[in-house]
């Protein structure tokens, strides 16, 4: 029946139309979770320059401390360096260089204990002015992206809704009973009713089709379906 072959290439494209309207419909739902990973990915940029900031600032804060407490021992050198001028008794003496000693050997320590905090402040501002830059630069980049992203989404929201329009209009050409047994197959079969035979197998399920299944869907005298998929089979090749 020409009729009918004429019918499933209409529904056939039909199918095409609606594959890419799919397509565009999970691209547009995509996006918005893309735009969600690129707010992440920002975000991890700011904790990460974040966190380098915090050790900055605590290493300023461990070298202010060492510099309060370097300052008591001066002060504890300087008081015991001139009580030894005072003192009458040697025992009173001999604990103030014994304090004065002592003193000095803490100096000795936090002296370098505040070095070497400020050489990892100085390797520390480095880091943190690299951090500051990648910040910068991604802030531009990532805010760039995202408002590309939601410039698409408008975009293609326009674009799906003119694809619906003309496959309403082009569906309106298609047997009104044959358009809905496929509207009901492809709602559940993955947005598949129609299922192009190849070959000795069902294009749509893979599964192989018995040889009289696909005479008959050659020949196109009536609608069959595969056994497995229960999708209409088409079979394009000509009758012989």
């Amino acid at each position: 029946m020409e009729n009918l072959r004429e019918t499933l290439m209409l529904l056939s494209d039909l199918q095409e139309k609606d594959i890419k309207i799919e397509e565009l419909k999970n691209k547009i739902e995509e996006l918005p979770k893309a735009i969600e990973q690129k707010k992440q990915e920002l975000s991890n940029v700011k904790i990460e320059f974040g966190n380098k900031k915090a050790e900055y600032v605590r290493l300023n804060s461990l070298k202010n401390e060492k510099e309060t407490l370097l300052s008591a021992k001066e002060s504890i050198i300087v008081k015991h360096t001139g009580d030894l001028n005072n003192v009458k008794s040697n025992d009173v003496y001999k604990t103030c260089l014994l304090e004065i000693e002592k003193a000095k050997a803490d100096k000795s320590v936090i002296e370098d204990e505040i070095l070497q905090l400020m050489e990892d402040i100085d390797k520390e501002v480095v880091i943190l002015k690299q951090h500051e830059i990648t910040l910068k630069n991604s802030e531009v980049d990532i805010n760039n992206d995202i408002k590309n992203m939601e410039s698409s989404i408008g975009k293609m929201k326009e674009e799906l809704s003119n694809m619906k329009n003309d496959r309403e209009s082009f569906s309106k050409n298609i047997n009104a009973n044959i358009l809905s047994q496929y509207e009901r197959i492809r709602e559940n079969r993955k947005g598949l009713g129609l299922s192009l035979v190849d070959g000795d197998s069902c294009g749509g399920c893979n599964m192989v089709i018995r040889p009289q299944l696909i005479n008959q869907a050659t020949k196109c005298q009536e609608l069959v379906y595969c056994d497995n998929c229960s999708r209409i089979l088409f079979n394009k090749k000509d009758v012989i």
